[in-house]
This record gives C-alpha cells, structure tokens and sequence, in this order.
C-alpha cells in the first residue's frame, strides 16, 4: 500500500514547479528521489528569498513566505510555530544538498503563508504578498556551479551552553488519572501526585544548572499531543513525562501491586505494557469527548520513523531513570518497558515516561503522598538526567571530529 502510494507520487509530480510572483517567474526543477518527488532547498533562495540556518538540535530552519519551517533529515514532519504537519516523504541528502518533499511547497506553505498559493492545474506557486517575499528573480533556478557545489558542507552544531528539559505532570483539570489506595478510605489522586513530583524535579534540574519547561504548572488539561508540540517548539534535548500507576482491578490480588518502571516509545512487548499504555492514553476522552481510539498501524509507524532516530537515546535515559530510582525508591524495581503513548509520540527528542510507583497499593499511596518521598523521587530522576547527558555530551563529543 505505502510503495503504491510513492508510485503515485512519483508519477503525478511535474518536472519542474512554478513560482511566480507578478510578471516574475522561476522554474525550480523537481528531483526525484527514491521515496518520492522534491525540491531541492537550496533552490528557494533565488525563487523565494528563502534563507537556511542550522539549529542547535541539528534541525534546518527554513525562513520564507513570512514563517520559519522546522525540517530535519528522515523526520517526516514540518514545524511551523506550535504547529506540527505530517509530511508524506521525509526529507533526504541529495549529493550533499537538502532535498525537501514537494508536498512542503505545493500544500504546507500555502496552508501556512498568508504570501503564498499554490494552483494545481498549472503546477504553479504564486507569491500573493510581494512584501512578505523578497528575492524572486526573473531567471530559471539552475544548480549551483561546480565550485559552488565544492563548498564546505555546513559544520556540525554547537553544543549548547545550557541543556532544556521539559518536564510533564501527567494528567490535570478534569483527568484525575488514577485513584487510590484500594479499600483505603484516604485518596490519592495522579494529576496532585504527578504536579507535586514534576515541580520538584523542575526545582532539582534548575539547581542543577538545566533549564526546564513545564507543560502545566497549576491544575489544568493539557492535551497530551500538545505536550510534545510544547518540547518540539521549545527545542528541548529531553522530555520527561511523569505518572502513578494503577493496579489492574481483575488481578487476584490488586491492592498488593507495588513498583516503579520507566517507558519508551516502541510497541507495547507485554500485555502488561498495553494495560498501562491503554491506561494513560485514555486521558484523550477529556479532550474530546470520545474514548482513546484503537492504534492506527500507519499513524504508528509514521510517528516511529519520526522517533526512530531517538529510539536508542530514549532507551539509553529510561535505563538510566530506571537505574537511579532502584537505588533509593522502597518499591520493587519492575523494570524499563516499552508502549506506544500517545504524549510520546509527539516529542521529537529523546522521551519516557516514569511510573513512580502504584497508587492503589496501601503502601505506596502513603509514599508517593510524602512531600519527603516526592522529593526524594524528584531528586533521584534529576541525578539520572544529568548522569545520561554527561554520557551523552561524551559520546557527541567522541564522534565529532
């Protein structure tokens, strides 16, 4: 079905794009590339004005029309602000040059530019705000000169001075998450828990020189697609999402279920991983009305090649998390486990997902209650975050020549 689709869009994709601007016109040729047809990005600049800068999290931000689009190499998404589009081929090297889709400039940009429309009959882009486009010329796009093409390609990021973390307290306003402890006339709520946790661990990776993004910091609903958007668009290096677990009601002994374990994006492997991801993402009926679909294979894998370049990373810091908390948490260490969860499909960067510990078990409600604990909890995540970025910068600094 998908290599029927590229084959359609190999074969309905003209030979070269349009844009015009009044009497002005330039012919951008489209290269074919073995996922689908494109554009290559340094040919904007003489259309459309277009310029290129290389972010700190190894991203290409392309600024024209008025916006910036935020693309990177085998991530099939476009940013554009707070937004996030799907697109249907990733982007790919050509001969060292960035080869965006054609979709980007035919649907996206004129979806998103006030400046641009596109007219599918004549393959043509039109600039409709001559102010907000600049640097159209009157002459066909051509490839660069041999010399041109000789230049140095662009020179790896820069480490950044300080690390970004986003820090998420799962759940909030009219999504409690999970009540406990079972056959206790106390309760323990998950949206106060994970509020109470997150802020400390906000208040522990400050002090330890990161800066931290909150995606909610009172009792609030935030829709867990946007609290990827809300990493993506902040440019963050980690995001860590924070929860209380909840023992299956139909296991013999419910209550008695104690433990923390630390997830990352992947399939759920154990009917066990389902029952906590199906659990966490039914959090999407408070924003919609409607029950948590069932997963969508296409939709997944999309989302999983947008991840699979974190995937080692992700797993490397749910490790890691898992690790430090064994050390200081009194519940059994349940392991590092994996599932599809929807606020983790959207985060761009190396994500988990901690379940500090089960709030329907007598014990554990009290634990997780204690603002003692809670700190402890906090402080023991922080210790793991700094622990994987200093790995990490070794490692980056290891591969860079």
């Amino acid at each position: 079905m998908i290599a029927a689709l590229l084959l359609a869009l190999q074969l309905s994709a003209p030979a070269e794009l349009v844009i015009r601007s009044g009497a002005r016109v330039v012919n951008v040729p489209v290269t074919s590339t073995a996922a689908g047809p494109g554009v290559r990005a340094d040919l904007l600049g003489p259309a459309l004005g277009a310029t290129m800068r290389r972010l700190p999290n190894g991203h290409i931000s392309i600024a024209v029309g008025g916006i910036a689009l935020d693309v990177a190499e085998h991530l099939p998404f476009v940013a554009v602000g707070d937004s996030v589009f799907p697109l249907a081929i990733a982007p790919v090297l050509v001969d060292g040059r960035l080869v965006v889709p054609l979709q980007l400039l035919t649907e996206i940009l004129p979806r998103v530019s006030r400046a641009l429309a596109y007219d599918s009959v004549r393959d043509e882009l039109r600039v409709t705000d001559t102010a907000r486009v600049r640097g159209a010329t009157a002459v066909a796009a051509k490839p660069p000169s041999s010399a041109a093409a000789a230049e140095k390609p662009a020179a790896p990021p820069a480490r950044r001075a300080q690390r970004v973390v986003v820090v998420d307290a799962g759940h909030g306003g009219p999504d409690n998450g999970m009540h406990g402890p079972i056959g206790e006339k106390t309760s323990v709520i998950e949206k106060d828990v994970t509020l109470a946790v997150a802020k400390q661990l906000a208040t522990a990776l400050r002090a330890r020189g990161l800066k931290v993004i909150m995606t909610r910091t009172t009792d609030t609903l935030i829709a867990l697609s946007d609290r990827g958007r809300i990493a993506n668009a902040s440019h963050a290096d980690l995001f860590l999402s924070v929860h209380v677990n909840a023992a299956n009601p139909n296991w013999k002994k419910p209550a008695a279920t104690r433990g923390f374990e630390t997830y990352f994006l992947a399939e759920a492997k154990t009917e066990d991983a389902k029952r906590v991801e199906a659990m966490e993402n039914e959090s999407v009926k408070f924003e919609t009305g409607v029950h948590a679909p069932k997963g969508d294979p296409l939709a997944f894998i999309i989302n999983d090649m947008a991840q699979n370049e974190h995937l080692r990373e992700s797993s490397d810091l749910a490790g890691t998390v898992q690790g430090t908390l064994a050390k200081i948490h009194p519940g059994p260490d349940r392991g590092v486990r994996q599932a599809n969860f929807a606020v983790l499909r959207t985060s761009f960067m190396p994500a988990v997902l901690v379940e500090i510990g089960f709030g329907t078990n007598p014990a554990e409600a009290k634990v997780l209650a204690s603002k003692l604990w809670q700190t402890r909890i906090a402080g023991a995540i922080a210790d793991a975050t700094v622990s994987y970025l200093s790995r990490y910068e070794r490692r980056v600094t290891t591969a860079t020549p």
